[in-house]
């Protein structure tokens, strides 16, 4: 492994140790580094040091991987979830039958609601509704306030990061007879442009949903039908902003905490009976839970690394592009291929890729993925260096300096395993006196 971090570890360990390249090999130096971090990770349990794993089912069943890194178990849970991993917005339609006020789960083209609270826009055969007509405020269903009519037709537009007003531009055009294609000056003598999936059209004031229109290009809109004599055509472009906005939300519903683990030989024979409450287990790198689990659900397994990521990158994956967590990089460097619809350089968190090949995504660009986070590297970097310097000089022979480092970091982990339960103790604030920490 070789991230700038972790190179830099590697090059101030060797500082430290005043030995050359020939008589410590970097082989040892990043060995010493692999078992220090291992080591700490083991030894210390300090807020910082646990992870988030979050699966979500792509159909029924009882079983999922583990992360790679995992250390130890803290807790398991089940819940109901909406991720905006997408860029933009996402349309949802739906058809209401006589009296519906909710609407919940997939819509007429199969995609399950979700969307963050307060950053929706609702309309209902084409008319915008005020806050005041619905409720939305689980993440995962609208009720209105007056119920629909038959073949009603119920359109949601979810943000998927909040709203900037300043950069929302709009766009008007008067339409001439039989005209599909909207470019160049409106007629407020406005040059039309756009970011992909950041683009409303109305047309003589109905929303149009986004099966209606093609926004590919960042510079032209083409509509179907075509529109007819003096239509008035608006084109709403926004952005969202990069403050407040956050990478994944999720809202939770019913959240069900697995709370009993057992054996795996007493899961399989008796996991139907032997608890009341919701029952998980492990078989090699798979997690089982009891009862199972539907398409859609989503686990968030909360657990301790083994601290081996210390020189990892992100994957390079179509979710990772879009979160800012890779960079560009080429076939001859060692990049990964992601794939798009264009063949224009593209931009992170507008353009959406594909992991493969395929369909419309044809044009590939390399990408390798930025360097993840490390709580010892990227805060106690000192225990680190201690440790591995303890490591170095046992293996070099020097049995005085390999110990004195070795006591230095088993000092410095009980002081700050000390702090840590002091923190717990006073519900995560270290009290502070006239005569400094009371640690």
């Amino acid at each position: 492994m070789s991230t700038p971090l972790y190179d830099a570890l590697v090059t101030k360990v060797r500082d430290w140790s005043n030995r050359d390249s020939e008589s410590l090999p970097d082989s040892i130096v990043k060995d010493s580094l692999g078992y220090a971090s291992e080591t700490a990770y083991r030894e210390l349990r300090l807020q910082g040091m646990e992870k988030v794993y979050s699966f979500e089912a792509d159909n029924d069943g009882n079983t999922f991987n583990v992360p790679s890194d995992l250390k130890e178990y803290i807790s398991l849970r089940q819940v109901t979830s909406a991720f905006a991993n997408v860029a933009g917005t996402e349309t949802f339609s739906f058809t209401a039958t006589t009296g519906q006020a909710t609407f919940i789960g997939n819509d007429n083209d199969g995609k399950r609601l979700v969307y963050i609270p307060n950053s929706i826009l609702v309309t209902l055969n084409g008319v915008f509704l005020s806050s005041s007509d619905y409720t939305a405020s689980n993440g995962v269903s609208i009720t209105l306030t007056v119920p629909t009519f038959s073949s009603d037709e119920l359109n949601v537009v979810a943000f998927n990061s909040v709203l900037d007003s300043a950069s929302v531009e709009t766009f008007e055009y008067t339409a001439t007879a039989g005209q599909t294609t909207f470019t160049g000056v409106d007629d407020n003598n406005n040059e039309l442009s756009y970011k992909l999936n950041r683009v409303l059209v109305i047309i003589n004031g109905i929303y149009q949903a986004a099966s209606s229109f093609t926004a590919t290009d960042r510079t032209s809109i083409i509509i179907s039908p075509a529109a007819n004599l003096n239509d008035k055509i608006e084109i709403i472009s926004f952005n969202e902003t990069s403050v407040y906005s956050s990478e994944v939300s999720t809202i939770e519903r019913d959240t069900v905490t697995y709370d009993n683990r057992a054996d795996y030989r007493s899961f399989v024979s008796d996991s139907t009976n032997k608890y009341s409450s919701h029952l998980w287990t492990r078989r090699g790198d798979k997690i089982i839970v009891n009862p199972p689990f539907k398409k859609g659900d989503a686990f968030e397994l909360y657990y301790y690394s083994d601290g081996s990521n210390l020189g990892s990158e992100y994957p390079v994956t179509s979710a990772n592009f879009q979160k800012g967590l890779v960079e560009s990089s080429s076939l001859e460097a060692g990049g990964t291929p992601l794939y798009f619809t264009s063949a224009t350089t593209p931009v992170i968190g507008e353009d959406i890729p594909s992991n493969t090949q395929g369909g419309a995504y044809t044009n590939v660009f390399y990408y390798k993925g930025l360097e993840e986070p490390n709580y010892l590297r990227d805060n106690q970097e000192r225990l680190l260096i201690y440790i591995a310097l303890s490591f170095i000089n046992d293996y070099l022979g020097e049995d005085t300096a390999s110990q004195k480092y070795e006591t230095k970091s088993a000092s410095l982990i009980q002081r700050l395993s000390n702090e840590e339960v002091f923190k717990q103790a006073s519900g995560g604030n270290v009290r502070v006196n006239f005569d400094g920490p009371l640690i």
